[in-house]
């Protein structure tokens, strides 16, 4: 998807990190389109409108496309603008194309500590799992422990819940990003897995998406 040919009235993500352990992730619907920049709905939480300012902040909008496909825009800016007598956030983006989400499902944002196997690595590597989806999951690794993962890796996951669910995940490495303290890994898996969507489902259930806010931790 190319940034000029997001359409009026879609509903975006945002997610905010500082580039350490914090993150929280905001909704709202586009009013108002351009080849440079979007306006939106003001972002809310607790019913004050939200200040993007501040050192080390990376934003990044996700966008779904008419058929369901969600594109990946990095880096953003969001500022306040006025227009018309009303108020709007101004998202404007350094990317004129965006990234497609080649899970091609909606994500469950979940940042909690995992347990993972990863192929070529003799030990359990103990980290963090970012976010799971029917088809996959995103895990981090300290960019300090210098581990590189090689695209085709086969990666597996468990997760101890508090209530005692024990929950195992396995898929294959398919995308690497680069980001301030961590490294993010991407893996797709191969069959959907029911012990997973209930997994989810109970993520959802604790945490329901709000129309303008869902914090969680990165």
């Amino acid at each position: 998807m190319n940034y000029a040919d997001i359409p009026m009235g879609v509903k975006v993500q945002i997610s905010v990190s500082n580039g350490g352990d914090t993150q929280a992730k905001f909704i709202s619907r586009v009013m108002k389109t351009g080849d440079r920049s979007l306006l939106v709905i003001p972002f809310m939480h607790k019913g004050l409108r939200v200040n993007f300012a501040g050192s080390g902040v990376q934003i990044h909008m996700e966008v779904p496309d008419g058929e369901g496909n969600n594109w990946t825009f990095k880096n953003c800016r969001i500022d306040t603008v006025k227009k018309d007598g009303l108020i709007y956030h101004r998202i404007i983006s350094p990317m004129s194309e965006g990234i497609e989400n080649r899970r091609g499902e909606h994500r469950t944002y979940v940042w909690q500590p995992a347990i993972f196997n990863i192929e070529g690595v003799a030990d359990q590597v103990f980290s963090t799992l970012k976010d799971v989806s029917p088809s996959g999951f995103a895990f981090v690794l300290d960019a300090k422990k210098r581990l590189s993962i090689l695209n085709g890796k086969t990666v597996s996951c468990t997760i101890n819940e508090k209530d005692g669910n024990v929950v195992h995940l396995r898929g294959k490495v398919i995308r690497r990003e680069k980001m301030d303290q961590y490294v993010l890994y991407g893996c797709r898996s191969g069959e959907k897995n029911q012990e997973v969507l209930d997994y989810i489902e109970r993520l959802n259930k604790k945490n329901p998406e709000r129309d303008n806010f869902d914090n969680g931790g990165i």
